[in-house]
């Protein structure tokens, strides 16, 4: 049996402050070596809290990150809403589309993405509308995928 793993940096007080770093948006990167440990050891520490048997620290890295970021976001949107009547609302506008951790959700790239998705869906609906053979919907869908990488074709079993 391996013998558990010992953590000595990875405790509550290093953990709150990765939660607090979170909430600013600030990337991992960032954030490891203001807490006095590595890039790859923060992403080890989030392997194994993912894996078959994490320790309570590992766990508890993680959940501080998701609730880091969570609150973190929430407290964006929330400042844009309030300061809306006012319309000064770049600042936090700026943080949320360009911060790693929120810019996935509430960039004008998000938006493309989610156009192109629609974009990709509606071709697809429209080649089933077409009336085309199996085969010539297959290539079809086939051409697509290699452009876009989208999977539109079920695997087979």
């Amino acid at each position: 049996m391996k013998p558990a793993r010992r953590h000595y940096k990875l405790n509550d007080e290093m953990i709150e402050k990765v939660r607090f770093l979170c909430q600013y948006g600030a990337p991992l990167e960032h954030i490891a070596p203001a807490v006095g440990v590595t890039y790859e050891s923060i992403r080890q520490w989030l392997a194994n809290a993912k894996g078959p048997n994490p320790t309570p620290q590992e766990v508890a890295l993680s959940a501080a990150i998701n609730e880091g970021r969570a609150a973190g976001g929430l407290k964006l949107v929330s400042k844009i809403a309030d300061s809306a009547n006012n319309g000064d609302t770049r600042d936090a506008q700026w943080l949320l589309t360009h911060a790693p951790a929120y810019r996935r959700h509430y960039s004008d790239n998000a938006a493309a993405s989610r156009a192109f998705a629609d974009g990709v869906q509606a071709a697809v609906q429209g080649l089933q509308a077409a009336g085309l053979s199996p085969e010539q919907e297959r290539q079809v869908l086939l051409h697509i995928e290699a452009r876009t990488g989208e999977n539109l074709l079920d695997e087979p079993d």
